[in-house]
């Protein structure tokens, strides 16, 4: 028997290529870890972050704590388990996770009505107004504007009004899904489906392999979703705050 899960990305992989498309303004660099210019945004795109193959010490983390108290730091399950440890002994506490989910394209089916999604760039002003009033403001939005690859906008429609949006971009052959928004009235009524299926069409044009996506792992909701259009949970990445 295959592994069905032989083919996807590893967690690694998925991890990259979500920062390669959601790219901060500049990564200052402190003793083994980059740290993001922005002190906005969601905790996985203003986390320290170790250095591929970068050896964490307590005096780089005293450094990051010097530099910006109160930092968050991210850590990849598996491959960085050792700054977990050493965060844990500092007194850091785990505060959350983000599954790191990924599928391949074809496995998601191209049955959304045309009409239902619209693919553009750069973003309407309606997309740009529904992410505004629902916590993604222009300070928020800006990496996407940063991204240099195959990227979109796409508007979301359902009893032909606008029911949501969500931004996609591709690295490395993985279209990652980010600033997804289903409106609230219109949740459980299949818009989240059609969203992935228009991201899944998008990046078959433009030859990419696999979608993926980061989701907190505490939104059973958005995780079953997901699970039920064949994306497979391929890693977690903490967070740690100090307490």
């Amino acid at each position: 028997m295959t592994d069905p899960a032989a083919d996807l990305p590893y967690a690694a992989q998925v991890l990259a290529a979500i920062r390669a498309t959601w790219p901060p303004s500049r990564l200052d660099r402190i003793g083994p870890f980059d740290l993001p210019a922005e002190r906005m945004g969601t905790r996985r795109a203003t986390s320290a972050r170790l250095r591929p193959g970068a050896t964490p010490d307590d005096e780089g983390i005293a450094a990051v704590e010097a530099a910006r108290p109160g930092t968050v730091f991210g850590t990849l399950d598996g491959a960085e388990d050792g700054l977990a440890a050493l965060l844990s002994e500092r007194g850091y506490a785990m505060g959350g996770v983000s599954d790191l989910m990924a599928g391949p394209v074809g496995a998601i089916p191209d049955n959304a009505p045309p009409v239902s999604g619209f693919a553009h760039w750069p973003p309407l002003a309606i997309c740009d107004a529904l992410w505004d009033a629902h916590g993604n403001d222009a300070a928020r939005r800006a990496p996407a504007h940063r991204v240099t690859g195959p990227r979109t906008a796409i508007l979301l429609r359902f009893d032909d009004r606008a029911a949501g949006a969500l931004f996609v971009a591709i690295h490395d052959r993985l279209a990652v899904c980010h600033m997804v928004l289903t409106l609230p009235r219109f949740r459980r009524r299949g818009v989240g489906r059609i969203g992935l299926a228009h991201a899944a069409r998008w990046a078959r044009g433009h030859d990419a392999s696999h979608i993926a996506l980061p989701v907190e792992a505490n939104n059973a909701a958005a995780v079953a979703l997901y699970r039920r259009a064949g994306l497979a949970r391929r890693g977690g990445y903490r967070y740690w705050s100090p307490t």
